[in-house]
């Protein structure tokens, strides 16, 4: 899973919006340890990780997750980061930069849908 990059902007004014909370479920391979938040310019940066060998990455492909969940004041969102990018190269690049994401355009989700 390569890093992943962008930044979250509000459409209604065209600005970076700060402290959006961005995260996966607990229960994915690739969980963060907290919760990451975005800076005074909407930037976040999420680590990705590899693998060694083709083997550990065939058994952890189902439990590695691409959709990240997005909270901006109890506002929950999300992005399916792999079909959003939408370029053959995504498992190649060691960094993925989505560009600029603007929150209201993204999917909405209920506060109880979102997995812990």
């Amino acid at each position: 899973m390569p890093n992943i990059k962008g930044k979250i902007y509000s459409k209604v004014d065209d600005k970076p919006i700060k402290g959006v909370g961005i995260f996966v479920s607990k229960f994915a391979i690739n969980r963060m340890n907290d919760t990451i938040k975005t800076d005074d310019n909407g930037a976040f940066l999420y680590n990705g990780f590899f693998v060694d060998n083709y083997s550990d990455l065939r058994s952890a492909s189902s439990m590695i997750q691409q959709v990240f969940y997005l909270n901006n004041h109890e506002i929950y969102k999300y992005i399916d980061v792999k079909r959003y990018y939408n370029k053959n190269d995504y498992n190649k690049k060691d960094t993925i930069d989505l560009g600029i994401i603007y929150f209201e355009n993204l999917k909405s989700i209920e506060r109880g849908s979102v997995p812990e």
